[in-house]
């Protein structure tokens, strides 16, 4: 029984992962692109709202690892595809955060 709930588990979470990182990823982009204010308090809660949408789609990414690869649908192209810009999208983020901790 726990194994049948674990699939159907598996299967929801490979069906719905890849709309949810795409808004994920739109949400969080539209977000850093905002200007931010020179005053030091909002400078901060903007950083620290950035690498807690960051951690956000990590776990994502992490989830759709585990899901994808247990439910054995690890050629899903819509899943892949958005697993790719995810990826990207945190690297170049994880890029520009480095050359900003830099210049500080």
């Amino acid at each position: 029984m726990t194994s049948n709930i674990e699939e159907k588990t598996r299967q929801d979470i490979v069906a719905f992962l890849p709309d949810m990182i795409a808004r994920a990823l739109i949400s969080y982009s539209i977000y850093a692109a905002q200007p931010v204010e020179n005053d030091s308090k909002e400078f901060s809660e903007y950083h620290k709202s950035c690498k807690v949408a960051i951690a956000h789609i990590e776990l994502l990414i992490k989830l759709a690892k585990w899901a994808d690869k247990q439910s054995g649908h690890q050629d899903d192209p819509v899943l892949n595809g958005v697993l790719e810009r995810a990826r990207e999208e945190l690297a170049a983020y994880k890029e520009q955060q480095s050359e900003e901790d830099e210049r500080e």
